[in-house]
């Protein structure tokens, strides 16, 4: 089985050409094991990857986009961040910087947040729309803890107001390095790397018709539409 190093004109490696939208992290991962397994061995693990990428595509397009849709997103990233249990985390409630960040959401997620609003959170919209303003990776972003970078679902106690509501970028980040890591620039973050997961959600960003941007601009959007 040939598998081509050089990539795609967009930079995506051409072993992994059967997704279009692979996340940042898959990427990194193909890449480094692309780099030190034998080739046999890199070719198992790409055919393992093609054929849950397909079941995640599948279970995700039989449910209806939106509500239905982001609801069983997240439901599959629970199930495959399962096994991080047994990882020593250093995240705990309250620590919230990565509440800081500006992080990317689906339509179907976006979906699901507004309705949470919908129901009477009292969200801070004027935060929402300022954040919604801002270029994607604006350098306002970098200062991580300028209380206009706060999620509106963030509490002042430091918790989650949503928890069981939150977006899968959400779900997913985990770190095994200091916790105030998170907060200061340059510091090293080891974050927690569960392919399954990668897998998943690329296979959420790639589903035909499916929108994705920071999860300001996914709600306000869904709130105004």
């Amino acid at each position: 089985m040939s598998l081509p190093a050089e990539p795609t004109p967009d930079g995506l490696p051409a072993c992994l050409g059967f997704i279009s939208r692979p996340t940042p992290r898959l990427r990194q991962v193909i890449e480094r094991q692309e780099a030190s397994l034998p080739p046999s061995d890199f070719a198992e693990l790409l055919a393992s990857v093609r054929s849950l990428f397909e079941k995640f595509t599948a279970r995700l397009l039989s449910a209806p986009a939106g509500l239905e849709r982001g609801r069983v997103l997240h439901a599959l990233t629970e199930q495959t961040m399962s096994v991080a249990a047994q990882i020593p985390v250093s995240c705990c409630k309250g620590c919230s910087g990565c509440c800081h960040y500006e992080i990317e959401i689906t339509g179907d997620e976006a979906a699901i947040l507004a309705a949470v609003v919908r129901g009477g959170y009292p969200a801070d919209m004027e935060r929402l729309r300022t954040q919604a303003g801002r270029e994607r990776k604006a350098a306002e972003w970098l200062d991580v803890l300028r209380p206009d970078n706060r999620c509106v679902f963030l509490g002042i106690d430091g918790a989650c107001q949503i928890y069981e509501h939150r977006p899968s970028a959400c779900r997913r980040h985990l770190v095994t390095s200091p916790a105030e890591a998170c907060t200061q620039p340059g510091q090293p973050v080891a974050p927690v790397e569960i392919l399954t997961t990668e897998i998943l959600l690329s296979a959420a960003l790639s589903a035909e018709g499916t929108r994705f941007a920071s999860l300001s601009k996914m709600l306000l959007a869904a709130l105004q539409a």
